[in-house]
């Protein structure tokens, strides 16, 4: 979450009342898939929304931003929502009653590059780098991978954090900036507009070096905690769609592409067929996610602690639903 949204989340944390769950008054279930490949995963419920028992039904919702997202999940006007790692803990410590079910979506970030002298992380001392999204998982990630290469960050190079997404692509791609960090889909729109790009090193196994984790997570899958004690069979039908929808999305790129434009997830259908297979979709129960997660908090924890709620989540935030 970008630093500079923080002291809003903070007054709508103070002033939120959580609403009573959409699930009590009208039988309907609301969740909401972030728009870009954080919802892609999910297509398939927009396309055909699982049944639920006790006769309840499941209404997906695209939603433009995650501060959008927080907000509708602070009023309980969402039961399930998708959200990034760190601010679903940063709502869990500020007291909002969610629960952190699985990950779906694993490390999505690359270094991408034109300048030919780059080959490895040492190699960007005195070099300008552009990240897109300060205070967020690529800015953190990277910060944490170049104290671990013995680069000072704020120091031995320039972090810039001029340009949000889509203009760092584009700048990249037409030669403007040479370095950027960049997330899925955004990586892809990159190197399919000027595919001299290269990606000298690979951020995820560089995080496995560092840390012994397999990856690290990126996109949270909540429920509210209200609906895992009162309907656990409602929340293991949701999560049990949102695993094949995952595995199918993965599995059938094209096809799915096409449903991601038809239900305006961000994405037209060519760049999304692009993405997909770039963009490490996964699902992990959140008990097998824990270590993780944890890894990846405490790096945002070190850097910026208010990012995460000042603390690690409790094992509470963990739902299991065995």
């Amino acid at each position: 979450m970008k630093r500079d949204s923080t002291a809003k989340l903070i007054a709508l944390l103070a002033t939120a009342v959580l609403a009573v769950n959409a699930s009590a008054q009208t039988g309907t279930l609301v969740l909401g898939a972030l728009k870009g490949p954080s919802g892609i995963g999910l297509v398939r419920l927009f396309e055909s929304p699982p049944t639920l028992p006790e006769g309840l039904s499941l209404q997906p919702l695209a939603v433009g931003s995650a501060d959008l997202m927080a907000a509708k999940v602070i009023s309980g006007e969402y039961d399930v929502a998708v959200l990034p790692v760190n601010m679903a803990a940063k709502l869990y410590s500020a007291g909002i009653g969610i629960r952190l079910v699985a990950i779906i979506g694993n490390g999505m970030v690359s270094f991408l590059t034109s300048d030919p002298s780059i080959a490895g992380l040492a190699d960007l001392r005195g070099k300008e780098v552009a990240v897109a999204g300060q205070g967020a998982t690529p800015d953190f990630l990277l910060r944490h991978l170049l104290k671990a290469a013995g680069l000072d960050p704020d120091r031995d190079l320039h972090l810039s954090y001029a340009l949000p997404y889509p203009e760092a692509a584009a700048a990249l791609a037409s030669g403007k900036i040479s370095c950027a960090v960049l997330p899925e889909p955004f990586a892809t729109l990159a190197l399919a507009s000027n595919p001299k790009l290269k990606a000298p090193f690979d951020l995820g196994r560089l995080w496995n070096k560092s840390t012994g984790q397999e990856s690290y997570p990126m996109t949270a899958l909540v429920t509210s905690s209200r609906l895992v004690r009162e309907r656990p069979a409602a929340v293991a039908a949701i999560l049990a769609a949102a695993k094949s929808s995952l595995a199918w999305v993965v599995a059938n790129p094209k096809a799915a592409g096409l449903l991601v434009e038809r239900h305006d997830l961000g994405l037209k259908a060519a760049m999304a067929e692009l993405a997909i297979p770039r963009t490490n979709y996964i699902y992990l129960p959140a008990p097998e996610a824990r270590p993780g997660i944890e890894a990846l908090l405490g790096v945002f924890l070190e850097t910026s602690p208010a990012s995460i709620g000042g603390k690690l989540p409790d094992g509470t935030f963990y739902a299991s639903l065995n």
